[in-house]
């Protein structure tokens, strides 16, 4: 097993700390990116630790990266560095051992809708280039569209979208649509797997079914799963249901 911490380098950024974890295999290996949630204002890479190691341990490589936070570091600085990290993964494959034409974006919350604009978005927001898009991507109870404030979220959620965006939405409503990651799917999108519990008590399980909407009106493939009774922070079981989720998924790309 390979295991390091390495940091990212991102002109006119701070570098970015990732922890890198591999099996020993002579071919390379599809790439999990972890991304931690909290709001986009808490949280860091060690959220994700654990699942990292058990993938692993099941075959894979994976990533557990970091982003720049808010209130300080307002939308798209979090959206530029996941991109960078999917750039830089297909970049430098070769010495990692990854397959540059798996790279799978997998997060929570907050970094499940990171993850979803990591695949979807055309545009890197770090450069203004074309974006290295990830091959695939993995929500669990993600926002999806925060164009209207009404079916975006609980309260406790609003006041981070705010933080997130830097303002309420009367104020950036064009920043707020080009945040939302519904407003970027198109021919082309990536397979998704998608999870959320419809009892979510701070993202509406409506996010990821209007999301599902989107990606199989544009001819995506999509894997749904909507879990009974399940909140915002899944029960052990649902969680342990997901990683077989995830590794079959990841697996079939």
């Amino acid at each position: 097993m390979t295991a390091l911490r390495e940091r990212l380098a991102v002109p006119g950024r701070a570098d970015l700390p990732f922890d890198f974890t591999r099996p020993e295999s002579a071919t390379p290996l599809p790439l999990v990116v972890y991304v931690h949630g909290g709001g986009w204002i808490t949280g860091d890479l060690t959220m994700f630790a654990e699942e990292a190691v058990w993938a692993a341990g099941n075959g894979l490589a994976a990533a557990c990266v970091s982003y720049r936070l808010a209130p300080l570091h307002t939308f798209p600085a979090a959206v530029a560095d996941i991109q960078a990290f999917v750039r830089h993964a297909r970049t430098d494959a070769d010495r990692l051992g990854v397959d540059r034409g798996r790279i799978i974006v997998v997060g929570n919350s907050a970094g499940g809708y990171l993850a979803a604009m990591a695949g979807l978005c055309a545009t890197d927001f770090g450069t203004g280039g074309p974006a290295e898009r990830a091959d695939a991507v993995v929500s669990l109870s993600g926002i999806s569209d925060i164009r209207d404030p009404e079916m975006t979220a609980e309260p406790i959620a609003m006041s981070f979208v705010e933080q997130f965006l830097g303002g309420p939405y009367a104020a950036l409503p064009e920043s707020y649509t080009q945040a939302s990651p519904v407003t970027h799917v198109g021919p082309g999108a990536p397979p998704f797997l998608v999870v959320h519990g419809d009892d979510d008590e701070i993202v509406p399980v409506q996010q990821s079914r209007h999301l599902v909407e989107r990606l199989r009106e544009a001819g995506a493939s999509v894997d749904y799963h909507e879990l009974p009774g399940e909140g915002h922070a899944y029960t052990l079981p649902a969680w342990l249901g997901i990683r077989e989720m995830v590794l079959e998924f990841v697996r079939s790309r």
